[in-house]
């Protein structure tokens, strides 16, 4: 019989000043069983502030992108019936986004992945990307049928939100996008610098980029799990945008 545990998977990079306070509402929700933290190669003290916490902690000791950091956590819990990914900069999480995000999976008809978008938060620039380029929204929640599905997401760096959303829909899945009011982030240029946090937004973009325009080719060189089914419908395609 399947469980109904679900784990939070927070991938993190040098978040030590913002991890406590997303770690305090992800381990205090009662619908987590479980959270992992993917250091992803940090430089400060991200491990040693998630530590504080009845958490898991895989720790990368270089920096290996977003992509490989939800893999790791994705392989290190296997037995999970839903998975929830949360980023470790989030400001203003509440129980209520976590619900929001889970409970589309556990409908009669149930989403396959969900997608949330920011709304009402106090950061005008952050609501326009949401709403505009809802596809890099990194909260997300995925049932074990569609992980159990999915290529290897390693390679993909920042374009995994691009890479999980492309493939949803050439699979055939069904993706939902709950609104989370009051939700938002710390944006680079906050946490680095103008300068600093400039030239890091243009290496996502870039990363993103690489995935919207070549995810195909590289499910079929990463399939990690993909059924032959979607691979043959993706060799029957031209390499183009959906």
């Amino acid at each position: 019989m399947r469980s109904n545990k679900t784990v939070a998977l927070v991938p993190a990079y040098n978040e030590e000043a913002r991890i406590t306070p997303v770690l305090e509402v992800i381990t205090s929700c009662s619908l987590v069983n479980e959270t992992i933290v993917i250091d992803d190669g940090s430089k400060d003290r991200t491990s040693q502030k998630a530590a504080a916490f009845p958490v898991k902690i895989i720790r990368f000791e270089q920096n290996k992108g977003k992509g490989a950091a939800l893999q790791a956590g994705l392989e290190a819990a296997p037995d999970a019936a839903y998975y929830i990914f949360l980023d470790a900069d989030l400001l203003y999480l509440k129980h209520e986004h976590i619900e929001k995000l889970l409970s589309p999976l556990c409908e009669t008809e149930p989403a396959a992945m969900t997608i949330g978008t920011f709304r009402d938060g106090n950061k005008t620039k952050v609501n326009l990307a949401q709403h505009y380029f809802s596809i890099l929204n990194g909260q997300r929640a995925l049932s074990r049928g569609f992980v159990e599905i999915l290529p290897d997401l390693s390679w993909s760096r920042f374009g995994v939100e691009i890479l999980l959303t492309k493939y949803a829909k050439l699979a055939q899945e069904k993706v939902t996008y709950p609104e989370l009011k009051g939700l938002t982030h710390v944006t680079k240029e906050e946490k680095l610098g103008f300068y600093r946090g400039f030239s890091y937004r243009m290496q996502m973009y870039r990363e993103c980029l690489y995935s919207l325009f070549c995810y195909k080719k590289m499910i079929k060189l990463h399939p990690g799990n993909v059924p032959p089914g979607i691979l043959q419908r993706i060799n029957n395609r031209r390499l183009h945008l959906d």
